[in-house]
């Protein structure tokens, strides 16, 4: 009888084992990367991002920046992001439109997963804060991108985006007025004008970022 027992206590005990191991695994914190299933989830860190020297301004820009990245996610798809930036020269940044200093956009998080998220972004940039949300304000731009984070710890993630950028409605009703202007200014003078109207807006104005995000 004892032999009989104890094979039915070890039996119950190889049976209990793993029962108490999955309960354990359930109730275990699930692991806090950026993309798990929370409602919100935001992430903070710092931006270096390369600009294309095509600059809207007329001069040449500066072609690196630095600043700081924060990102807000709902329901792991959805997102929104708000960045500060700084270029090289940033006493006459404000005279650059495609390097602004202020940038917000909606994200649209495609594939988002325990190891990466690939993403859309857009939205708008102004070198003064009330432009932000103005798309007629003088200082306003807009970009628009792909991107990708990948995630090498329970809340670190670097990252990679490509922007291309276009100054707002305003810059560019300023900018053909100005080459109007010039442009009778020539014939007035018995010059030669220019054939077409530049406004300087192409696939040329891009920005590309870099990111290294902490996620709270």
């Amino acid at each position: 009888m004892r032999s009989c027992n104890g094979s039915s206590m070890r039996a119950t005990h190889a049976l209990l084992a793993p029962a108490l191991a999955a309960g354990a695994l359930m109730l275990a914190p699930a692991s806090a990367h950026a993309d798990v299933d929370s409602l919100v989830t935001v992430g903070v860190g710092a931006q270096y991002a390369y600009v294309s020297a095509k600059s809207i301004a007329g001069d040449q820009a500066p072609e690196r920046q630095y600043g700081f990245v924060s990102r807000l996610k709902v329901l792991r798809f959805l997102g929104a992001e708000a960045t500060t930036n700084f270029d090289e020269d940033p006493h006459t940044q404000r005279d650059r439109i495609l390097s602004p200093r202020y940038q917000v956009g909606a994200m649209l998080n495609l594939i988002p997963t325990e190891d990466f998220n690939l993403f859309l972004v857009g939205g708008t940039g102004a070198q003064r804060a009330s432009d932000l949300f103005n798309a007629k304000g003088a200082t306003t731009s807009f970009h628009a991108g792909p991107g990708l984070e990948i995630f090498i710890g329970s809340h670190v993630a670097v990252g990679g985006d490509f922007r291309f950028r276009m100054p707002g409605p305003s810059f560019i009703k300023e900018e053909v007025q100005d080459q109007i202007s010039t442009q009778q200014a020539l014939m007035a003078t018995g010059g030669t004008p220019a054939k077409t109207i530049d406004a300087n807006v192409g696939p040329r104005t891009w920005q590309a970022n870099f990111t290294l995000s902490f996620y709270l």
